[in-house]
């Protein structure tokens, strides 16, 4: 958990130089955005199933605490952080998108590549 407070940090100094474009959208929607416009995605904790099925087929990266993949990322590369199972979690799609969920019901997509850069910026050195 101590590492994401810098995540928090990066991305309120971020939206500080701009507000980007928010869409504040349902599951349904978020399900058909990953599947007709996802190409690549970086899943930071693991995604509710249903959105998981939407990645199939996609280049993921998929970055864990101490849980188990799911069944949908057998193709998926793995990155090991240790430490306990993350609560949340949000997805970086195509290097432009920051695609997280808000509440049990709305999700929300971040259509900001500064964001997604810096974000993708602080753990490429964890993914090499």
């Amino acid at each position: 958990m101590r590492r994401l407070l810098p995540l928090v940090l990066v991305l309120g100094l971020s939206l500080a130089q701009g507000l980007p474009q928010v869409r504040e959208v349902d599951e349904g929607t978020v399900y058909w955005f990953l599947v007709n416009q996802a190409q690549e995605v970086f899943a930071v904790g693991v995604p509710p199933e249903r959105i998981g099925d939407a990645l199939k087929g996609k280049r993921v990266t998929l970055v864990l605490g101490s849980e188990r993949p799911p069944a949908w990322a057998r193709e998926a590369r793995v990155v090991r952080l240790g430490g306990t199972p993350f609560s949340g979690g949000f997805l970086l799609v195509n290097g432009r998108y920051l695609v997280g969920q808000k509440s049990r019901t709305l999700w929300l997509i971040l259509d900001s590549p500064q964001v997604v850069a810096i974000l993708m910026g602080y753990f490429s050195p964890l993914v090499r």
